[in-house]
């Protein structure tokens, strides 16, 4: 068969090329693509930042995660729901959890606690925090469910780990400084 030489010899260089390019040590992608708004990281950090909803953050490298958009009635907003698995080498590898981030307008409320006791409908014990360039933050007691306050916006962070799963706690409270909110 005339042309087949020819034919073989490129798939057979082809597939060579293709086999040698390993990863030559070069770290790991985010699985989303940030770009600008200053996102600065500490370490092997990624950023992740939601431009639309006005907040950026940084995350551990070994995170990978599955985004759900959705929008909120109750109270008017929207939800991005994070499906986390932990791929990395060590005792974590594996591990998953669930987080959501609810961006809800802020509305008339002057203080955190004005919306919350009208949107939660409660009035549970708050601990102040520092959370990012927030106006103002606060933990509800005996919970790893935070609020902050920034200039148009509630932002509501609502980790959730299972026993033996991944500790979004312990990841995600030292990250809090990292957060910025843009409006």
């Amino acid at each position: 068969m005339p042309g087949y030489r020819p034919a073989a010899a490129l798939l057979t260089l082809c597939l060579l090329l293709a086999g040698c390019q390993g990863s030559g040590g070069a770290r790991p992608t985010p699985s989303i693509h940030v770009q600008g708004s200053g996102v600065k990281c500490d370490g092997d950090d990624h950023g992740f930042e939601d431009a639309q909803l006005g907040w950026s953050f940084c995350y551990p490298a070994t995170w990978r995660f599955l985004e759900r958009v959705q929008r909120s009635d109750s109270p008017p907003g929207t939800d991005v729901a994070l499906n986390i698995t932990d791929v990395s080498t060590g005792p974590d590898s594996g591990k998953f959890a669930f987080l959501i981030i609810g961006t809800y307008d802020r509305g008339s409320s002057s203080t955190l606690k004005d919306w919350l006791a009208v949107n939660l409908r409660i009035q549970p014990q708050l601990e102040p925090i520092a959370w990012g360039n927030a106006q103002e933050a606060v933990r509800i007691s005996g919970q790893s469910k935070r609020f902050a306050l920034t200039q148009h916006h509630v932002v509501e962070l609502d980790p959730r780990s299972g026993a033996g799963n991944l500790d979004l706690e312990a990841a995600l409270a030292p990250r809090l400084r990292t957060w910025k909110f843009i409006y």
